[in-house]
């Protein structure tokens, strides 16, 4: 690709100095009368049916590109459902009391009072050397860090898992409202968020600490239609779930999962969504509008609108090395154009 761009520029130099040779070739020759109208007739009449051409194929470019972006959102719909149902897992599992195995540890330390608002990314920017955050909330965590009702992988766990079930940074405490009961809703994660889990491996934190098998969560303590709720929600993740029992295990395989396939997957697809044109369309796109300026609007103008005049006639001889030194970029690209489109990696 690299290499179609640099011929690429050098074709595009090449065909300016064409068609400044063309032009300097035609101004210093003497015209023959109606020479002004006939060329621009031609002019036209090529131009017409080459930006004819390169219409219907751009839009035919963007009908692909728009269907291409429809497979490509239901996609990232279907992604971004398998991570509700995983927030649904963290939901139900730090939603009582008496589950976890140390709740001051846990929930009375990071669902009240100064830690409330302490978000799970943010604390794991702390052990970064790039990380800079505002004075207050290092003080903040800081304080945490000290608290003596601070646990290492319990309150960072909890922290985790309850960063994932709402907005921390919010002052409004309800749940949100797609992780009520077991509702599928067609929509898909802000892509900065889905940036910022992959970007720290956010998953993979909790993975650490379920697949150590330490004795965290009390799943006993949970009622039978808690654990049917998880299961089930773990079910519509991926089948293989099913058949498992809710302990460590299958915490730690379905944290894995989160983390290697569905975070990274649905960021992929999201960054897909986001762009815009390519630079094929791009180029494509520039060729139809210059064609469309210099071979249908300019020609039309000087035709329709000036006398025949030496300036009438210098024009002419203008759009006569312009349309020649596009019509020559086109053709002598075709075939890098022709091999992108058929080229699917």
């Amino acid at each position: 690709m690299k290499n179609w761009n640099w011929t690429m520029i050098c074709l595009g130099i090449i065909s300016i100095e064409l068609a400044t040779l063309l032009f300097i070739s035609l101004k210093n020759k003497t015209s023959e009368l109606g020479f002004s109208n006939s060329s621009l007739e031609l002019i036209l009449t090529i131009n017409g049916l080459f930006s004819a051409i390169l219409v219907t194929y751009f839009f035919n470019r963007i009908t692909f590109v728009l269907d291409f972006k429809k497979d490509t959102y239901n996609e990232a719909v279907k992604f971004s459902q398998k991570i509700t149902e995983f927030r649904r897992v963290c939901d139900k599992l730090t939603q009582y009391y008496n589950v976890w195995v140390d709740d001051k540890a846990t929930k009375s330390l990071l669902e009240h009072n100064e830690y409330k608002h302490v978000d799970y990314i943010q604390y794991k920017g702390f052990y970064r050397d790039d990380y800079k955050p505002n004075k207050k909330k290092l003080e903040i965590i800081e304080r945490l860090r000290k608290d003596d009702r601070y646990k290492e992988g319990l309150s960072d766990l909890f922290l985790g898992m309850i960063s994932l079930v709402r907005n921390r940074k919010s002052r409004d405490i309800r749940r949100p409202s797609e992780l009520y009961k077991d509702f599928q809703k067609k929509r898909i994660y802000n892509l900065e968020y889905i940036e910022r889990c992959v970007a720290c491996d956010y998953a993979s934190s909790l993975w650490y600490w379920f697949s150590k098998d330490y004795q965290v969560i009390n799943y006993n303590a949970l009622s039978q239609d808690s654990k049917e709720y998880i299961l089930n929600a773990c079910g519509r993740i991926d089948q293989k779930y099913e058949e498992m029992e809710l302990n460590n295990k299958l915490m730690a395989e379905l944290c894995d999962d989160m983390n290697e396939h569905y975070f990274k997957e649905l960021y992929q697809l999201l960054l897909d969504l986001r762009k815009g044109l390519s630079n094929f369309n791009l180029l494509i796109f520039s060729i139809l509008i210059a064609s469309l300026i210099f071979g249908v609007l300019l020609p039309f103008f000087v035709y329709f609108i000036l006398e025949e005049s030496e300036l009438k006639t210098v024009l002419t001889k203008a759009l006569i090395g312009l349309n020649f030194g596009l019509l020559f970029f086109f053709i002598t690209n075709l075939y890098g154009l022709v091999k992108k489109e058929i080229t699917w990696t």
